[in-house]
């Protein structure tokens, strides 16, 4: 097969053929007004951003999606909702919510989503450490299960799928794939704001690797366009000054929720995915 390199934000370089093509396929021109759908769960939403909907999804009108649009000029449909999995995105109803890929359709021009994280309980599980370390537990070894391991396998698939749903709702689609920001820092003994024992924060920060690596190697398999935060997340963790903080610690300083990005964050994965559709 021939492929077609191209090179994201982060440096990667990935196909920008489609599957099955035997060809390169040049990438839609976004025009104004072109319809814009944001997916994903907390991550993309943007729960404690100024300023929130008040509904239950925790979604702010600046979070990255909202940003995009406005730089854009797009119309954007932000179905993102915190809390949501995969299967939230394709099949399964989240509470009275419909799933989140009805509002995608063939007149669609570009979809943007991060999710998968709650499909291995990536944030439940940072904010349930942060707390059994401060009552003097510790929820490493109790999650680091057999069932964690198991989620984490099948989370390659079900985001496959999810991109393969949403291609076939709209053939002609941009699709972003956006990373995880980095929660915990490399460096996480120094930085009290995780409030997380060495153990519990080296069990979050091997989810957030496992995540980044299935991320870039679904980007790379289904030849999606990827901005990748966390490969510039070093430098931005809870502990960074609070012009430099991408992500907030167990008790956000300034927007966002636990373990989130904050306002800073999202202007920053905003940018990445700008970047990454390219000059227009």
């Amino acid at each position: 097969m021939s492929k077609s390199p191209v090179t994201n934000v982060a440096g990667r370089r990935v196909s920008s053929t489609q599957r099955g093509s035997n060809r390169a396929i040049p990438p839609p021109l976004l025009r104004p007004h072109a319809r814009y759908v944001a997916l994903g769960s907390s991550f993309a939403a943007g729960p404690g951003i100024p300023a929130q909907d008040h509904g239950l999804c925790g979604r702010s009108d600046h979070n990255y999606p909202s940003l995009v649009a406005a730089k854009l000029g797009l119309d954007l449909s932000d179905v993102s909702c915190s809390g949501a999995t995969t299967a939230d995105v394709t099949t399964t109803p989240q509470g009275s919510l419909p799933p989140q890929i009805d509002a995608v359709s063939a007149a669609t021009a570009l979809v943007t989503f991060t999710v998968g994280g709650n499909d291995i309980g990536y944030s439940a599980d940072t904010i349930e450490c942060a707390a059994m370390d401060a009552n003097g537990g510790s929820c490493a070894a109790v999650r680091n299960s057999v069932r964690t391991r198991r989620e984490v396998a099948a989370l390659p698939g079900d985001l496959t799928a999810m991109i393969d749903h949403i291609r076939a709702r709209a053939p002609s689609a941009r699709i972003v794939m956006v990373t995880y920001p980095k929660v915990i820092p490399d460096h996480p003994a120094t930085c009290a704001a995780l409030s997380l024992s060495a153990p519990d924060a080296a069990f979050v920060a091997s989810l957030g690797r496992q995540l980044e690596t299935i991320f870039t190697t679904v980007a790379a398999a289904t030849h999606v366009t990827l901005a990748d935060p966390y490969v510039r997340s070093d430098g931005h963790g809870p502990c960074a000054t609070n012009s430099e903080r991408w992500i907030e610690g167990a008790t956000p300083r300034s927007s966002g929720a636990p373990f989130h990005p904050n306002e800073n964050g999202h202007i920053e994965m905003a940018s990445l995915v700008i970047a990454a559709l390219g000059s227009r």
